[in-house]
Order: structure tokens, then C-alpha cells, then sequence
């Protein structure tokens, strides 16, 4: 049924005065005005937008192509991560074997060699870094994850990651008063699809250039051996300059491989290592346990039998013995020629609760920080660590021994950032978190440590 004249319809009373000639033209007139209007309007709006979106994308690449400059990315290869446990006995408990412990508190952490050395370079405040690594599947590898996101940074910790179908291992640290031990879960196996993949996200990740790469621990079961050999290839490929990345290794996994890929680039290597993982390579034998520090004539051997390999490969080796001194081999020479100095190991207050995993991680990391600074000292667009650091390195360089001071430049870099290194791990020791430091520490312990000595060298 229509509705009558009188009805309202749409909320306007039906009179036929509405719909004249004129009275639509009228009507038509005004809607096309306010149609023009709201369009030109919209215009206008969609105008600005574009015009606000192209002007931050423009200020975001110049900010980006300002704060970081070609060849300063840093990649840090930690294959076998793992969710770290921390069982505190707390007091003066130690660890009986057979006896029954409760724990004072239980910690969760990040575990593995090459988040360690992470964690240590974001305590420095290092730009440009990228941890390589696969996490496994479950609740704690979700931890681990976030943990490091919120630690490194989520673009650091998730660019170069990969998931893998086997669970994440968990580590436990049973932390008592006189000492720390280490209790180690096997990880799970990586597929071959799994490494396929990975590779080549490795790969078509290498679009920035690679300034510096960290080589760290032991591999997951599944990868071949020359998995490293491989990373190292891949990234040395991506490099901007006409010398291939500075490379810190701490692994002995492949190490033949990896040595023989560095060797084909002719890029600068150190090779950071413990003096008893050196002995073992070299098939000489210590008159100490692991734990005692290395005699001097074990030490020259240990070298001189590891160099008739690897000499014309490495630039150095930074050796590591605990809470002994440290030495630094210089190879002088691709004929053999080579320094062996002495570094004394900063010392730490005797009575201190020290918890000492990780520390040979952030020995790692505080060697290649403060190396690639060194090396890009004078370009204040690459300067990877902060003005008081470098002032602090400047220092160890201008203050060396009468021994040092005869030598290269880049012998002198090395030695400045082992000591630097080796500040970072014993600052470590006295945070509970693995690898954690505080950097005022870390330059304080840097200043005690006296010049080092030269105790071996062999011209050929």
C-alpha cells in the first residue's frame, strides 16, 4: 500500500512542491557543490598523507644511512643455544656428590656460547649485530627467544634465526660457594631441510655488508662438518671492501675447514682458545690438571706444533687459562715468525661470590669489539664502541711495553683488545647473569692490567 500525501517518507512530508523542475535542479546544484567540495577535500587529506609518508620514509633511510655506514654489520654464529638453569645453593653450601641439595633460588637465562658473546656486545652497547642461530621447538625455546629480544633486541636476535622441529636444550649451573658446575643437556638434531634453509636465509640475509663475524662453540648433531667453513664463506662473500671481515673463532668444531675457507679470503682471523684445548690439538701433554695454569715450555711447544699448520692462516692466537695469565701469539710472519706476550688476568676481590660461566663468552666478545673498533679508529661513522672505551684503548696502546711498542700496529691492536677481552670476562664473573657485565667495571679492571711481556719469540 503507498503512503498517503500527508505521510512522512524518509523522515520529509510527501509534497509534490519538493519535486518541481526547479526545485530539483536547485537540490542537484547543492549536492554537486557538496560532492566537489568532499572530494577536492579528500584530495587534499589523501595528498598530505602521501606527502607526510614519503618524508618519514625519507628521514628513516637518512637517519638509517647515518648511523650506519656499508661493511659495519656483525655477525655472531651461536648454532647450539640453549635455555641456561641456575641451581643456587645460596649460603655457604657446596656441592657434596650423593647428597641431597635444595635450592636457595632457581634463575632462568640464555645459554650457549654465541648468545653469550651477544649479550656481552649489547652490554657495550655494540651497533650493527646479528645473531645466526637455530632455536628449538617448545615452551623454552619460546623463553629463550624472548629473552633474547628483550635482551639484544628483536631484529638482532630473530633476522638470522631459525625454528627447528627438535625441543631446545636446557643447561643447569649448580651454583655453590667455592665453585660452579655445569650440567649439560644434549641438543636436538637439525635436518638437512632445516639446514638448507637456514643457509640460504643466510644468504639472502647477507644484503648488508659484513664488517665482522664470531665463530662460537660446538654445532648441533646433524650438521656436517663444514657447516662453519660454509657461514664464513657465505659472509665473506657479502663483505663491501676489498679485505674480507675481521673473524674471531671460538671453536675447534671444523676448525680445518673453517681455516682452510679464512686462508682463500686471506681476511684477519684470531683464533681465541684455552691453553688446554690448545695442548690437546697440538698432542702435547700438560703436567697440570686443566684447572692448574700451563708451564711456559708446554705453552712454546703447544704453539710452535699448532703453527706448523695454521701459521700462514691466523693472525694470532688469544689463549685463555683461567684465572692464570693469558698470552697473545702475534704471527709476525707467513714463515713462521711469532711473539708469544704474557697478559696479566685482572684480579678479583678473593672473597666475591664468582660465577664464572659465560666469562670466556664475553672474553670473546669485549676481543672482537674492541678489535673492530681499533680497526675503524678515525671514521666516526663506523665507530662500533663508545668514546670513553676508545679513550681507554688509546691508552693501553700508547702505554705498552718497550716490547710491544717495536712491533706492528696491528699487533698492538690485537693485544689492546685481548686485554680489553679479558676485562669483559673477569668483570662477568661477578654478575650472576651469564656474560653480563658493567662496563665501568670493565674499564676499571682494563686500567689495573700492567703492559704485557714478552716471553717467547722465534724469527725465521
Amino acid at each position: 500500500t503507498r503512503p498517503s500525501a500527508s505521510r512522512c517518507v524518509c523522515g520529509i512530508h510527501n509534497d509534490s512542491s519538493l519535486f518541481s523542475p526547479r526545485s530539483i535542479r536547485f537540490s542537484l546544484s547543492i549536492r554537486s557543490t557538496k560532492i566537489l567540495r568532499m572530494t577536492m577535500l579528500s584530495c587534499a587529506v589523501i595528498g598530505f598523507a602521501l606527502l607526510m609518508r614519503l618524508s618519514l620514509v625519507s628521514s628513516l633511510t637518512m637517519s638509517s644511512s647515518s648511523s650506519s655506514s656499508p661493511g659495519s654489520t656483525t655477525v655472531i654464529v651461536g648454532l647450539n643455544g640453549a635455555l641456561q638453569k641456575r641451581f643456587v645453593l645460596g649460603g655457604n653450601a657446596n656441592l657434596v656428590p650423593g647428597n641431597v641439595h635444595r635450592a636457595a633460588q632457581i634463575q632462568t637465562g640464555i645459554g650457549g656460547k654465541g648468545q653469550d658473546v651477544a649479550i656481552s656486545l649489547a652490554c657495550l652497547d655494540f651497533p650493527d649485530m646479528q645473531l645466526a642461530q637455530f632455536v628449538g621447538s617448545g615452551p623454552e625455546g619460546d623463553t629463550v627467544l624472548q629473552l633474547l629480544k628483550d635482551r639484544i633486541g628483536g631484529e638482532a636476535a630473530t633476522a638470522l634465526s631459525l625454528r627447528t622441529k627438535s625441543p631446545m636444550r636446557t643447561c643447569t649451573t649448580i651454583v655453590a660457594s667455592d665453585e660452579s658446575t655445569e650440567l649439560v643437556e644434549p641438543s636436538g638434531i637439525v635436518t638437512d631441510e632445516e639446514k638448507e634453509e637456514f643457509l640460504e636465509q643466510l644468504k639472502s640475509s647477507c644484503g648488508s655488508p659484513i664488517a665482522a663475524i664470531c665463530i662460537m662453540g660446538s654445532m648441533p648433531p646433524g650438521l656436517p662438518e663444514d657447516m662453519y667453513a660454509s657461514m664464513y664463506e657465505t659472509m665473506a662473500a657479502a663483505s663491501s671492501s676489498s679485505t674480507a671481515p675481521l673473524c674471531v673463532i671460538d671453536s675447534v668444531v671444523g676448525l680445518d675447514t673453517m681455516l682452510s675457507a679464512i686462508a682463500k679470503t686471506k681476511g684477519p682471523a684470531i683464533l681465541k682458545i684455552n691453553a688446554s684445548e690448545l695442548c690437546k690439538l697440538a698432542g702435547v701433554a700438560k703436567s697440570s690438571s686443566e684447572a692448574g695454569g700451563i708451564a711456559l715450555d708446554e705453552l712454546v711447544e703447544a704453539v710452535d706444533t699448532f703453527m706448523e699448520k695454521y701459521s700462514a692462516v691466523l693472525d694470532g692466537l688469544a689463549l685463555t687459562d683461567g684465572k692464570h695469565p693469558a698470552h697473545l701469539v702475534s704471527f709476525t710472519d707467513d714463515d713462521g715468525s711469532r711473539d708469544i706476550y704474557k697478559i696479566t688476568v685482572p684480579s678479583l676481590d678473593p672473597t666475591a661470590v664468582l660465577y664464572p660461566i659465560g666469562a670466556g663468552d664475553s672474553v670473546a666478545a669485549g676481543t672482537l669489539g674492541a678489535w673492530k673498533s681499533l680497526v675503524e679508529q678515525g671514521d666516526e661513522k663506523k665507530k662500533s664502541l663508545s668514546d670513553k672505551i676508545h679513550a681507554a684503548l688509546d691508552s693501553r696502546l700508547q702505554s705498552s711495553a718497550a716490547e710491544i711498542m717495536s712491533s706492528s700496529e696491528h699487533t698492538k691492536r690485537m693485544e689492546a683488545a685481548f686485554a680489553f677481552g679479558l676485562s669483559c670476562g673477569s668483570a662477568s664473573c661477578l654478575e650472576e647473569e651469564n656474560s653480563v657485565f658493567a662496563v665501568d667495571r670493565v674499564l676499571k679492571l682494563f686500567q689495573e692490567i700492567p703492559p704485557p711481556e714478552l716471553v717467547s719469540s722465534k724469527k725465521n
